[in-house]
């Protein structure tokens, strides 16, 4: 035969008071844990998150790291400066002023002369907003514009004239050991074409750009011996001890 067991329900009752009074007490202890933590985060505890963003700054060291080990640093291009032949001078930088519609607008000429003392030369004009956009113009078309000079010697062949607006120049050759005689702009572009003997006037306008404009036209209208001897038909020898 089956025992079977009488449950009194005063005692059911007892064990259920009795577990609504441990849960309330868990409720409060859970209540007052949260608010500690509050308290605690209010009086300057450090939040939890910066150590996430400490690991977020290891890592992106090591990723930098890694790039250096994998690729290397990057290499630098090299850059080549050669170095031009030519002398450059600057003979004038003027400002120039234009009238337009509402208002004036202010530029720069400048005046170059470049030449490398070996029969070579030129003379160049650029203008532009800034003095150095306007000196890299004048460089670009004073190199446009190189002429060769015919030279006997340290002099040239004979006496010539050069024009250019209101400015004329007179070239003649000179002897050995009398040096450049001239004066301005003539001058330089004397000394730049490689001329080492020679006497020149310059005559009616001096202004710069004109009078170097008419001396690279008189040392265009220079002729060698060969090329007179060949205008005439005879040889240079002929020519010369005729």
């Amino acid at each position: 035969m089956s025992e079977e067991k009488n449950i009194d329900p005063v005692e059911n009752s007892e064990v259920e008071v009795a577990v609504d009074v441990d849960e309330s007490k868990a409720e409060k202890l859970a209540s007052e844990v949260v608010v500690a933590a509050d308290v605690d985060a209010l009086a300057g505890a450090k939040p939890k998150f910066k150590k996430f963003a400490g690991n977020n700054n290891s890592g992106g060291a090591n990723n930098n790291k890694r790039r250096e080990g994998s690729g290397g640093p990057r290499r630098q291009k090299r850059t080549e400066v050669t170095e031009s032949e030519y002398t450059e001078k600057v003979v004038q930088v003027r400002r120039v002023t234009k009238v337009v519609k509402g208002g004036k607008k202010l530029s720069f000429r400048v005046v170059v002369i470049i030449g490398n003392e070996k029969g070579k030369v030129g003379v160049g004009v650029g203008k532009a907003s800034e003095v150095l956009n306007a000196i890299k113009k004048a460089l670009v078309d004073a190199r446009k514009n190189l002429v060769d000079v015919p030279m006997v010697g340290s002099t040239i062949s004979h006496r010539v004239h050069g024009f250019a607006g209101g400015s004329e120049v007179m070239l003649k050759p000179a002897s050995d050991g009398t040096g450049i005689i001239a004066g301005g702009t003539a001058r330089i572009v004397l000394e730049l074409s490689g001329l080492g003997d020679i006497l020149s006037k310059s005559m009616g306008s001096k202004s710069p750009l004109n009078v170097a404009r008419a001396t690279i036209n008189a040392i265009q209208s220079i002729r060698s011996f060969r090329e007179v001897a060949k205008m005439r038909n005879l040889t240079v020898k002929q020519m010369l001890f005729a």
